[in-house]
Order: structure tokens, then sequence, then C-alpha cells
């Protein structure tokens, strides 16, 4: 088992820190989360580096790639700031591979190429105000008519809606399907559908990128709108929940990164006492179990990845990681919140920032507490 990097993949790595590093000054990351403005610039310069087509083939406009390659943009992206991810990863992290999965080759001719373009961007509607967790029993619909379906429902949590142009939507299309899972497809929905609202929500970091609430009115969509088959939604969902999982994991990876080596560089410069801080052992210490946490972290996200890109079985493992990983990043944030003292509290300097990212991978995506009933169940509980 190898789960190195190749020599390819650290030079795209180096070649990708230094192009955030140019555009993405933490200032800049400070400006678009006050502003609450989506990056629009920035995301126009992904497309241009190529950043968008990581992970897909070229036939459909990509650079090639797999959930390695994904897994280190997350990671940079997580440590210059988590509204970049939130920009990315709705639509390159879990609908587009989903597309890729699961659509017909005209879905694919059709959205591919845009998206690596950055013509198009997605966003997810998956949980509801009432099924987050429970998502099998989600309650919006979409009833067909001849070719084309009435959707009536809502969605919550739905990242980036209000800049998106289509929201990949789960509607229960069964409402008798026993169990309820097997009454779930997945729908393409264009944002400007008449019957279509959407509602920002405030949230605590990431605020450059809106995390919406969704009403569907009698939203008709094309039956051709579908992805895989009617009642299948919920083999696309949770093929992907595993890699969206390992790519979570690697963004915490990064959140951790960054928490690490920002306390790391003030503990060097910050003198009490007639030394750096950093020489005194009790912040030594802190400091070595912080870097200790972020190694770890790559390991175990990497051998999950390993696992998938190999064919092996990895939903145990994809939520060992997405656990350990977030649980980790929360405590290097924490800790370089401690490491700054009363600085910390300063919203000019980046250890909050960090500390408020950093605890929405324990919820996103699945908490840690089904992830357990995940790990649980795998190890025959």
């Amino acid at each position: 088992m190898d789960c190195s990097l190749s020599e390819e993949q650290r030079m795209f790595q180096a070649t990708l820190r230094e192009f955030l590093q140019r555009e993405v000054p933490s200032s800049y990351v400070r400006e678009i989360d006050r502003k609450e403005e989506f990056p629009w610039q920035l995301w126009e310069k992904f497309a241009d580096f190529g950043l968008l087509g990581v992970g897909m083939p070229e036939e459909y406009g990509g650079n090639g790639g797999g959930l390695v390659e994904l897994a280190i943009v997350l990671e940079e992206l997580a440590y210059a700031g988590a509204s970049l991810v939130y920009a990315y990863a709705p639509t390159i992290g879990f609908c587009r591979q989903a597309i890729l999965g699961f659509g017909t080759e005209e879905q694919k001719r059709e959205y591919l190429p845009r998206i690596a373009a950055g013509k198009l961007r997605f966003a997810m509607g998956l949980s509801e105000p009432n099924h987050g967790s429970d998502l099998a029993t989600l309650e919006t619909t979409a009833r067909l008519e001849g070719d084309t379906y009435i959707v009536n429902g809502s969605k919550i949590f739905t990242t980036g809606a209000d800049t998106s142009d289509y929201i990949l939507t789960v509607v229960r299309t069964d409402l008798n399907a026993k169990p309820a899972h097997k009454g779930l497809s997945v729908l393409i929905i264009p944002t400007n559908s008449p019957g279509i609202t959407i509602r920002k929500l405030d949230k605590l970091a990431g605020q450059a990128v809106h995390t919406c609430e969704v009403f569907f009115d009698d939203v008709r969509v094309p039956r051709s709108q579908l992805l895989h088959e009617e009642n299948k939604g919920w083999y696309v969902i949770m093929r992907h929940l595993d890699e969206e999982r390992m790519l979570m994991s690697a963004q915490c990876i990064g959140t951790a990164r960054g928490a690490y080596e920002y306390a790391l560089k003030y503990a060097k410069e910050r003198e009490q006492f007639g030394q750096p801080i950093g020489k005194f052992q009790v912040i030594g210490h802190m400091l070595a179990d912080m870097a200790t946490g972020v190694e770890l972290c790559r390991l175990i996200t990497y051998y999950a990845i390993w696992r998938k890109e190999n064919g092996l079985p990895c939903s145990k493992e994809a939520s060992m990681a997405r656990v350990f990983a977030s649980e980790t990043a929360m405590k290097i944030a924490t800790q370089a919140m401690q490491i700054l003292g009363g600085y910390s509290y300063m919203m000019e300097y980046e250890a909050q920032r960090y500390f408020r990212e950093a605890k929405l991978w324990e919820i996103a995506g699945g908490t840690n507490q089904i992830q357990r009933n995940i790990i649980a169940k795998e190890i025959g509980l």
C-alpha cells in the first residue's frame, strides 16, 4: 500500500499553493466574508487555472486525475479559507461527480464542459427542515405528469443556491415505497424555474458564499432532467457520500494545517518573559501535538482514498477519516486560539476564522454521530 503523492501530484500541489498564495491572501478572504460577496473574479481564475476540471476526463473538458487530485485541491482551498471550499465543493465535489457517474451521455456533454469552463455552477438540494440525518424520509415530492415532473417542497442548507444555475435535487417520486429510500430520485433543476424561491440564511463562517433555504411551488421539470433512473436516487447519493466524506476529510487537513501553522508562526514571534513563547514547554508540547494531528489526518484520509481508488470497500474508512479529521481540526483550531490568547479573539487575527470554520466539518455531510453509526454497523454492531 502506497498512499504517497506521485511526483506529478506533488508538482500540482506546489503550483496550486503558489497560485492561492498569490491570488487569495488572508486579507482577501476577510474582505469577501465581510461583504458577503461571492468571489466571481476568483471563480474565473479557478477556471483559467484548470481547477474546475480536476478529477474529470479530458473528453468532457477536464484535466484528468481522480480523488487524490481533488483532495489536494480541497485541502489547499480550506487552508486559504472556507469560503473557497463553499464555492468549489458543491459544484465540483458532489454535483459534477454525480453527473459524471450517473448522467446520460447527453447530460454529460451538456453540463460537464461548461462546469470545467466556469460557465455553470451547481448546488446540492439534499437536507430538508425536518430531514437531515434521516434523509431517506425526505418529503419534497416530484409528481410525473406526462413528460414533466411537478416538484413541491423545500430544502435547507443548500449552499450556493443563489449563485448557482442548477440545483441537484433529491425528491420523492414514490410516496408508497417500502423502505422509503427506494422512492427517491434526483432531478437537475434550473434555479430560474418559475415557482422556485431562494432565501439566504445567516451563518457562522464562510459568509461570502450564502447557504440558503429553497422552496419549490409547482416547479415544472422536464423528465429529461432526471439523473440516473426514477426511484434509484438513493444509489446516486450513497455512491458519492463516501467520496464526499473523504474530500471533507481533506478539507479538515487544510483547516487543521492552517490553524497549526498560524499558531506556530505566532509562537516563534511572540515574546514573553524574555523569550519566544514557543520555547515554553507547555506551548511547545501543544504545537507538537498539533503537528502530529495534522499528519495523522493526512494518513487516515489518504488511506481511505487509496481503498476507494483500488476498488476496495471504503465506507467504514471514509467515515473513520471524516470523524477523526474533523474532530482533530476542531481541537487544533481551539489550541491555536489558546496559544494566541487574547489576540485570538480579535477578528484581524486568523485564529478565530479557523476556529469558526472548523466546527462545520463535524456537522456537514452527516454529523459525526451519524458517522459513528456507520462505523458501528460496519464492524458488526
